[in-house]
């Protein structure tokens, strides 16, 4: 593995997380630091790495101002890994008063798929009002569009002089200079909360899956070269498709779980949810099944049921083979889809809060 194989725009790519922390300098969430945190993401190990979150938890148990940082790309709705990252900016919110710096990256949406500014901007409102929903306190929030935002495009150009392109070629490979010039865009996002208009230097987390990792250690570098404090993250784990197969991805939305998803809609993708259970009746008593490679256990795991008890409740109908699939998934797919009918309830009302946001700029 080279750090040009880590490809952020990529669908489909799989890791050796081990390698991640021989090749990338990546330090492992201790258990101190999973129970400082306090987080079921960091209890179960999909919250698994970071990069200095011991020097922000640092600063905000002293007070210090922290900040936290995060964005969508708005190129279709929010699926369960947006709303996963989405989980863990909340959290540093909520648990330790980070003020949240969150970006709509739509100039990425035209690099990466050619959606104009004002296709993107209805879907833009939609992610936001999932955000909103989700928890977020837009008070102690600063939730922009990357094109009105001029403060993050002077920062790109800026930085530009200290890029090369053996440097952007080490860490993204071969790419057309649009998406070179998006990730440049993208250090001003993650380095926007150390301007001078947001109160100078402070500590900045960036919750991101490992796919995101070029991004974080291009900003790091700039950041030291512009005398700024690099700016620290968190990687989660990326959930595989409900296939079973690759990372969950908008583009294939028969493998993802979309959080706008009907009832209906999300019943029959979960049923037909890649399965640890044997191929018979007979085979699932005697031998049970295998929930680690179940991927309605996987989903419930990151995403809908926080209580262990319950979740371990769930691992033993598959491994202990009490229960066959089909009552297996009869039983805990309600759990999803009562949440998602409750977010769904909670989204629609904060449409018009959304829109207001995003539009108070324009």
């Amino acid at each position: 593995m080279n750090s040009a194989t880590i490809d952020p725009w990529a669908s489909e790519q799989s890791f050796d997380y081990n390698k991640l922390f021989e090749e990338f300098g990546m330090s492992r969430i201790t258990p101190d630091e999973a129970k400082r945190l306090d987080f079921y993401l960091a209890r179960r190990g999909i919250l698994f790495a970071h990069r200095d979150l011991d020097l922000w938890l640092k600063d905000a148990a002293e007070k210090k101002p922290v900040a936290v940082m995060s964005g969508i790309k708005p190129s279709s709705e929010f699926h369960l890994g947006s709303k996963l990252t989405a989980e863990e900016l909340i959290f540093f919110q909520q648990k330790f008063g980070a003020k949240v710096f969150y970006c709509v990256a739509d100039l990425e949406a035209y690099a990466d798929n050619g959606l104009t500014l004002e296709q993107s901007h209805e879907t833009a409102v939609s992610n936001v009002a999932d955000l909103l929903a989700l928890g977020l306190d837009e008070k102690n929030a600063y939730i922009y569009k990357q094109s009105q935002e001029r403060r993050v495009m002077q920062m790109a150009y800026l930085f530009a002089k200290r890029a090369t392109p053996a440097m952007l070629k080490a860490l993204y490979g071969d790419r057309n200079y649009s998406l070179y010039f998006s990730a440049l865009t993208q250090v001003g996002d993650i380095l926007l909360p150390q301007h001078k208009d947001f109160g100078g230097p402070k500590r900045t987390i960036v919750p991101v899956g490992v796919d995101q990792d070029p991004h974080i250690r291009f900003s790091r570098d700039i950041a030291f070269k512009e005398k700024l404090m690099l700016p620290g993250a968190t990687y989660h784990k990326l959930m595989r498709g409900l296939k079973g197969d690759s990372k969950m991805s908008k583009r294939d939305p028969t493998s993802s779980l979309s959080l706008s998803d009907s009832q209906e809609v999300a019943k029959k993708k979960l049923m037909s949810a890649f399965s640890g259970g044997q191929a018979t009746a007979e085979e699932q008593k005697k031998k049970g099944g295998n929930p680690d490679i179940d991927m309605l256990y996987e989903v419930m795991k990151f995403h809908f049921i926080h209580d262990d008890k319950l979740l371990q409740e769930m691992h033993d109908d598959m491994k202990t083979g009490r229960m066959l699939t089909g009552e297996y998934k009869l039983k805990w797919i309600p759990y999803a889809l009562q949440w998602l009918e409750a977010h769904q309830k909670k989204k629609k009302e904060m449409l018009p809060r959304a829109r207001k946001i995003l539009e108070a700029g324009e």
